[in-house]
């Protein structure tokens, strides 16, 4: 497994590269996840992975946050593609 990174988002385009980064690690995390649970694996094994996903998520908050006017510009773009998400949140 690999080492747990800090991410620091220095300029526009180091902030976007690590949101990527990260969020194709949640993404294989994610895969790994489904596969244990459909082999029945070890349930502890599959509470480690979910932890260390958790821990991605929160990393891309943490930088998608660190700059909050273009955390904003992307919250309200992803809220007017996306209707349907507002129903679900009990928000429409």
């Amino acid at each position: 497994m690999r080492a747990r990174r800090t991410w620091k988002a220095v300029g526009a385009k180091h902030h976007y590269s690590s949101i990527g980064q990260l969020q194709l690690d949640l993404a294989a995390f994610n895969r790994c996840i489904d596969v244990l649970e459909k082999a029945d694996a070890n349930p502890q094994d599959i509470e480690v992975l979910t932890a260390h996903a958790l821990t991605l998520a929160e990393q891309i908050d943490e930088v998608r946050w660190s700059n909050p006017a273009k955390a904003l510009g992307w919250l309200l773009g992803n809220e007017t593609s996306e209707p349907a998400a507002r129903k679900v949140s009990g928000a429409g």
